[in-house]
């Protein structure tokens, strides 16, 4: 059972997730590795459009939007429905489909209320001369496409906090077990030896960045975690 008061606010919801991974700042600047630094930064300040984004930041959503078909004299129109996208490949699906949050953890929080409280949709617009391909692979010359967006409700936002919050939670439970009580926010690397030290960050930063998407060793480096 956790003994440190840092763990047991984050688990019951007294400390928010930005207050908590400010707190994880400081207890993890003892152990001098910047992989698992640079992913609370991350998370804190938000990612800049550079950066690889894990896994969990990418959402897919679904094409809707409005069309019609026939001539301007005459047609058939649909409002607000979705879009079908015919034979296009499947990595274009992916591109067109796929949804990146950049934002902070505090700001993802706000975009989440705001989202509960008034309905309002998430995702991102299609730029128009994005259209006739998607009429193209719909093998429909008649499709007139006038509005596109993909959409993804609430849930999404909700999964990447819920993921972050797990990370931090098991990274601090990591870090207890090595050190002890956390409630000082100081860790001291003499109080152990060096070899427990690093076997102790390679798990955390294993924990922050998943199997797939770090080299465990002595040169670890993070990898593409991005979808192209």
């Amino acid at each position: 059972m956790a003994k440190s008061q840092i763990i047991k606010d984050l688990a019951n919801g007294k400390s928010s997730l930005k207050t908590s991974l400010k707190r994880a700042k400081v207890l993890m600047s003892g152990l001098n590795d910047k992989r698992a630094l640079t992913w609370i930064n991350n998370e804190l300040v938000g990612y800049s459009s550079s950066d690889k984004l894990p896994d969990y930041r990418l959402k897919r959503g679904m094409l809707t939007g409005s069309y019609f078909k026939g001539s301007m004299a005459t047609h058939m129109k649909w409002t607000a429905v979705s879009i079908p996208l015919g034979n296009m490949p499947e990595d274009t699906q992916n591109q067109l489909l796929t949804v990146q949050f950049l934002e902070s953890v505090e700001a993802l929080q706000l975009m989440l209320n705001a989202a509960n409280q008034d309905g309002s949709s998430l995702g991102k617009q299609i730029p128009a001369d994005f259209f006739p391909y998607i009429a193209q692979c719909n093998e429909d010359p008649y499709m007139m496409i006038t509005a596109a967006q993909v959409k993804l409700n609430s849930s999404s936002i909700q999964q990447i906090l819920d993921c972050v919050e797990n990370k931090l939670l098991d990274t601090l439970l990591i870090l207890e077990d090595a050190f002890g009580p956390l409630d000082e926010l100081d860790i001291s690397i003499t109080e152990t030896d060096i070899e427990t030290s690093n076997k102790v960050v390679e798990q955390i930063v294993f924990n922050i960045y998943d199997d797939h998407s770090v080299i465990i060793g002595e040169k670890a480096t993070i990898k593409d975690t991005t979808i192209e």
